[in-house]
């Protein structure tokens, strides 16, 4: 059956203009027929939908005694018409101008929406029938109130009359059912004029490259999840809906890579040159239906999702676990290399994933514990289960303990109101990843020992022993048989860990790996195909590359940063002084210094590094939300204080504007000793 809107409005120009907007982006199946108020209207209206411009004229009908049937309705929020906002965007930045509108309140709200807008270079006045003051000015801008412009006034940009906002466009498509398709038309066209509305305004800013405040508005309104990233797979647009996918922390993904946000597989959709609509995709325990698209005369990639199901294989618990990022990234296609070591230790981690040992992974700093970690789990039998990883070095001891096992309701001051699951309990039917086991103390050393022997873990300040089936994957760049002989590590717990053994090598013992090491560098950074020369391949294998492949992949990243031709040459390589032959044992003459490197300002150097890492600036807020989300309680003002003390000291420097807090090489150089520190 046909469905049908009725549009009424108050002037016959209004009506002109939204019904042109609704035949813009309502399919034709739909009638739309529109009224005026000032005009000849029916004394009876029948619709599916009736939409009035404004809340008054509902009051006005019933005043006349004109039947309505419909079976709904909405009242449109309006906005201003983008459609000629050029005309703003050229005139020159400083120039006052009046706004012209019927009230004082759309006035200012027409002025409000501009500026939101970006167009903020010049400078508005309200003006409204019945103003007592106004600036004599020789340009007004009005939409569609040109009557209402005083005699001062030499230039007229009038925009038409103000239009519906996106919301009361959803509205409508909501109100009346619309189908993927349809949504996903409408969301497609209105997403490329809003694009080419931002180039306009963003040519007058200098800035073609950035959407504006008023583009983020409207996006973060749609229904559907939006992403738009470039060729390298940056982030530049995400609305609200895509980053509670994506993020369900919901901590901004912009200038995010992609690449650390979801898996392979969806990698594979997300960055490939194939263009598709309505294609089923797995993401997080969820089958969404994507469409992709490429922004005309742009780099930019758009990716909308829809209608989201449960995919059948995951569990809701698993699938709730998935969402919070308890999954594991990779599997052994994504360990590149060919060499003997590299092969010998595949076979043997492939060989222990069809198992259900613990395994004690090995290996210096940078050579893919995790990787390996990630790469057992998805091979295993638990592959559907949660992957959970957690680094000791980055919490601090006292913090460890609920980490790892819960706490009940009021354990102690500041636990949550209902307690805490604990990381063992979350991957029942996984795996649990204990990254840098060497740096917890023999306490928790001691409660760890039981988990393994017994499979039972009990919450602080519980009572009741609860069973787990947890597959543990320990990994550590110090020498833990070195510990146990100096009485730092449990021996028990040694070989409790070690029932499956894994020790990296260093890529300094596989050199004729770094060719693919670097090819696969490259790809994974950029679309576009780069060579490289076979005199960097030649200095890169007769490096030592103390940083392992961490430090090749940095090295990749900072070649194609400074690179000025399509081929990475011996004049893209970094400053000698970037590559470190040798680290230092960090020593602190000052006892003061010393011990303000302890505890939780170590925790706050580390987390400095982790936002930098996602590049993201570690503001106050940042790292005060970060640190509270892993249980740490502290303000603002208390880190304001550290970051004072660390400021002092050399490890850092805060900077204003959008860089915030980094780390000095003096602070960079601290942090890899704590890591080289027992190799």
């Amino acid at each position: 059956m046909q469905k049908s809107i009725v549009l009424i409005t108050g002037s016959g120009n209004t009506k002109k203009h939204l019904y042109s907007q609704l035949r813009e982006f309502i399919p034709e199946y739909i009638t739309i027929k529109s009224l005026a108020i000032e005009e000849n209207v029916p004394n009876e209206i029948t619709a599916d939908l009736m939409i009035y411009s404004s809340e008054n004229l509902v009051n006005e009908l019933k005043e006349r005694g004109i039947k309505l049937n419909c079976k709904d309705y909405i009242i449109s929020e309006r906005s201003i018409n983008f459609d000629h906002i050029e005309l703003v965007a050229n005139i020159p930045p400083k120039t006052e101008v009046l706004l012209v509108n019927d009230e004082k309140e759309t006035a200012q709200s027409s002025i409000e929406d501009l500026m939101e807008l970006g167009l903020n270079h010049i400078k508005y006045y309200p003006y409204y029938p019945g103003i007592d003051k106004y600036k004599k000015l020789k340009i007004a801008i009005t939409p569609g109130e040109s009557d209402k412009v005083p005699d001062c006034v030499e230039k007229v940009i009038d925009l038409g009359p103000r239009i519906m906002d996106i919301n009361t466009l959803y509205k409508i498509m909501d109100k009346l059912n619309f189908d993927n398709k349809d949504t996903r038309f409408f969301t497609k066209r209105y997403m490329q004029k809003i694009i080419n509305v931002s180039k306009n305004i963003s040519l007058v800013n200098n800035n073609i490259n950035t959407l504006n405040t008023y583009l983020n508005n409207i996006v973060n309104s749609l229904v559907n999840g939006i992403l738009v990233i470039d060729e390298n797979g940056y982030i530049k647009y995400a609305n609200e809906q895509m980053t509670k996918l994506l993020s369900p922390d919901k901590r901004n993904i912009e200038n995010r890579n992609v690449k650390n946000l979801v898996d392979k597989e969806v990698l594979k959709y997300f960055m490939s040159a194939e263009f598709y609509e309505n294609k089923e995709i797995e993401i997080a325990g969820l089958i969404i239906k994507a469409s992709k698209f490429k922004i005309p005369n742009s780099d930019n990639i758009v990716i909308t999702t829809s209608k989201e199901k449960r995919a059948n294989s995951k569990s809701k618990y698993s699938h709730d676990l998935l969402l919070k990022g308890h999954f594991a990234k990779y599997d052994f296609d994504d360990i590149i290399g060919k060499s003997p070591q590299i092969n010998e230790v595949k076979l043997t981690a492939l060989k222990l994933s069809k198992s259900d040992l613990t395994v004690l992974i090995e290996g210096e700093s940078g050579t893919g514990k995790e990787l390996f970690a990630s790469a057992i789990h998805n091979t295993s039998k638990r592959k559907d289960g949660p992957f959970l990883a957690v680094n000791f070095s980055a919490l601090p001891d006292e913090l460890i303990e609920s980490e790892l096992f819960g706490y009940e309701e009021g354990a102690f001051t500041g636990a949550k109101k209902g307690g805490k699951i604990g990381l063992f309990e979350l991957a029942d039917g996984g795996t649990i990843f204990l990254d840098e086991i060497g740096d917890i103390s023999l306490k928790v050393q001691t409660k760890l020992l039981r988990v393994l022997q017994e499979k039972e873990i009990m919450p602080i300040g519980g009572t009741n022993i609860k069973s787990v089936d947890v597959r543990v994957i320990a990994a550590t760049n110090k020498d833990l048989r070195k510990m146990v002989k100096e009485k730092q590590f449990r021996s028990d717990l040694y070989y409790r860990l070690k029932i499956g053994y894994i020790n990296l090598p260093p890529l300094r013992q596989r050199v004729s790996d770094i060719k693919d090491l670097v090819e696969y560098f490259i790809s994974k950074e950029t679309s576009k195909r780069i060579d490289i020369s076979k005199e960097v391949i030649e200095e890169f294998e007769s490096y030592k590359w103390l940083g392992n492949v961490r430090e090749l992949e940095s090295t990749i990243k900072y070649m194609l940063a400074v690179r000025t031709s399509e081929i990475l040459t011996i004049e893209d390589l970094p400053d000698k002084k970037f590559f470190e032959e040798e680290i230092e044992n960090y020593d602190c003459e000052d006892e003061y210094e010393f011990k303000i490197l302890s505890g939780e300002m170590l925790t706050i150097l580390n987390t400095i590094k982790k936002l930098e890492d996602n590049n993201l600036n570690a503001s106050r807020e940042k790292i005060t939300k970060f640190l509270n989300d892993i249980g740490i309680n502290i303000t603002e003002n208390m880190i304001r204080t550290k970051l004072n003390y660390l400021e002092e000291y050399g490890y850092i420097t805060k900077t204003r504007g959008k860089k915030g807090t980094v780390l000095t090489r003096k602070g960079l150089a601290y942090l890899n000793s704590m890591i080289i520190e027992g190799e």
